[in-house]
């Protein structure tokens, strides 16, 4: 646990994995299929343009993976940092009140989500500091997480509806008001927690492992500034 909590441990996600592989068999394929167009009679120059499309799909997914960052998460000893191509947060773990993994109820049964969640402590600690394009792609990419609600019979469908376009007026719970993205983000978060219990979701394709190994990793840099969550 001493060692997790000294040194700085930067995550790979696997959505990003193969993307080299890819874009090098994307390129190899369509440099040694081209010229065979020129040698073969117009049934075999059908395969041949197929096999084309399948090494540029290829090519295309590759460059797609490259262009996320090298890492999702970087953890230190004070801070959980996120990194997008489109910006990053932190959090501080003193501002970090739990992290599990969200779970509904399905029929009898829990069902984990393929998430983690992370519940924050001060929001005011965190939306100022979020860049706009970050939380414009949140706000778009959690919708499914709202309308999973209505499926788990967590919201009804008509509070769903006023929930996809939040407002643009928040005040957070120590009286900070917020317009704008950052306001609609504060209501997203809001609205997560009343749903899952978490302020922040991410997927599991953002990590290097199964997503319990990944909370447990969590909970032990988090002990390791303060009391266990």
């Amino acid at each position: 646990m001493e060692a997790c909590v000294k040194e700085t441990q930067h995550i790979e996600p696997v959505s990003r994995r193969h993307g080299p592989a890819l874009v090098t068999a994307g390129l190899a394929g369509m440099a040694v299929l081209l010229p065979l167009l020129y040698w073969f009679n117009d049934q075999a120059q059908l395969v041949l343009i197929f096999l084309l499309l399948a090494c540029l799909v290829a090519l295309v997914l590759g460059l797609l993976k490259l262009r996320e960052p090298v890492y999702s998460f970087s953890l230190s000893k004070d801070s959980l940092h996120f990194h997008h191509r489109l910006g990053g947060w932190s959090l501080h773990w003193s501002n970090i009140v739990r992290v599990d993994q969200p779970r509904v109820n399905s029929g009898l049964e829990l069902a984990s989500l393929p998430y983690i969640g992370i519940k924050i402590r001060d929001y005011d600690e965190f939306l100022p500091l979020m860049a706009p394009r970050l939380i414009v792609h949140l706000l778009t990419d959690q919708r499914p997480l709202l309308a999973m609600g209505v499926r788990f019979g967590a919201i009804e469908r008509a509070r769903l509806h006023d929930w996809l376009v939040e407002d643009n007026q928040y005040r957070s719970a120590a009286g900070r008001h917020y317009h704008g993205l950052a306001a609609m983000l504060g209501h997203r978060m809001s609205h997560l927690r009343e749903l899952y219990g978490y302020d922040l979701l991410v997927h599991e394709s953002c990590l290097d492992r199964d997503a319990g190994d990944f909370v447990q990793l969590l909970r032990r840099y988090h002990a390791g500034t303060q009391s266990p969550l």
